[in-house]
């Protein structure tokens, strides 16, 4: 049977500081992508984005290791980091998505959400570097 490792959303998650990101980012009102078009449910992208992360790459088991990948998260989960507002957020940008490309093997990983509403999950494993798939029942 093979040896399945956990992935880091699994294991632990920088709860708090995606949280106040993701609250911080609902009151954005200009140059957002949420401000294009309303959708009733949509999803904040620090918080999509964040639990994208945590479920692509795996834990490390280090606890040291471990509280890099968090403090990561942390970082990338910023509107100013991933809009280009912050310095070095592009640099950061690349560092992930080769992060998440290693920890996937050959190709980029592909993420499929069935239910992709606003699109916030595709939007962000697309900005991560994943070949992404999205869907939506849409009465």
């Amino acid at each position: 049977m093979e040896d399945h490792k956990k992935r880091l959303i699994e294991v632990d998650f920088p709860l708090r500081a995606v949280s106040e990101e993701a609250a911080r980012e609902k009151n954005i009102r200009h140059g957002h992508i949420s401000t294009l078009h309303i959708w009733w449910a949509r999803r904040p992208l620090a918080a999509s984005r964040a639990t994208a992360l945590a479920a692509l790459i795996p834990d490390p088991g280090d606890p040291g290791e471990r509280q890099k990948l968090l403090r990561l998260i942390a970082q990338l989960s910023s509107w100013d980091v991933v809009s280009g507002k912050a310095s070095g957020g592009e640099r950061l940008l690349e560092e992930t998505r080769k992060l998440v490309s290693e920890a996937n093997g050959s190709g980029p990983p592909r993420v499929l959400d069935p239910f992709a509403g606003g699109g916030s999950i595709p939007l962000e494993a697309l900005r991560l570097g994943c070949e992404t798939y999205a869907l939506d029942y849409n009465p």
